[in-house]
């Protein structure tokens, strides 16, 4: 009886929560860097690590039809992140290219790196780095969106999507050291909209 009433109502809470906060640990991670101080190799062996760790092991230990149903809204979520980060970055560079918008799209990705090789951020290593916590970062937030927003309306996607562009917005221009001008208000709008709209689009189809 049990086992059908989880059927019928989807994944067990504490793995939902579970899977949520690991989804969204590179995020946390960066967060801590940015508002504490931290390096971003630190704050993800402390925070991303031990998340991906939990939710490994709850999960193992689920029901098999809940691993079933688990695993195919993270394999949903994880084609849906990584087309609507493309989308994210082609939208903003089409907007610079177009001259519709004038601005430094991709400033934080070698500081990434940085953050996380301690190299310096023209280093190719770094760079390499960089890219590789932003997918991350974007894979990671659409894997925890569409744990908990499998099945609903597609424009819930942009509004997940405009609460990480508030967060980027209140954090990230004093950490770069930019002005929060029109400009970077026009291309992370932009891409955070198109994010969302892939991400609602494809987390709408997950079982």
């Amino acid at each position: 009886m049990s086992a059908s009433v989880e059927l019928r109502t989807g994944l067990r809470p504490m793995l939902v929560v579970v899977g949520v906060a690991a989804g969204l640990s590179s995020g946390a991670a960066l967060v801590a860097t940015i508002t504490l101080g931290w390096s971003l190799a630190l704050s993800t062996a402390f925070i991303a690590v031990p998340a991906l760790v939990a939710v490994g092991a709850l999960s193992s230990t689920a029901r098999r039809e809940q691993q079933d149903l688990f695993l195919n809204r993270v394999r949903t979520g994880a084609v849906a992140g990584v087309l609507a980060t493309a989308g994210y970055d082609a939208i903003r560079v089409v907007l610079e290219q177009a001259g519709l918008a004038v601005g430094k799209s991709f400033l934080a990705i070698p500081l990434f790196g940085t953050g996380l090789t301690g190299l310096p951020p023209s280093d190719p290593v770094a760079v390499a780095a960089g890219w590789a916590f932003h997918a991350v970062n974007g894979v990671g937030f659409a894997i925890a969106y569409t744990l908990i927003a499998a099945g609903k309306a597609w424009w819930w996607g942009i509004v997940f999507a405009l609460f990480l562009e508030g967060m980027m917005v209140t954090l990230y221009p004093g950490w770069l050291r930019v002005p929060l001008t029109t400009e970077f208000l026009t291309l992370s709008v932009s891409g955070h909209f198109i994010y969302g709209s892939i991400l609602g689009v494809l987390a709408r189809r997950a079982p």
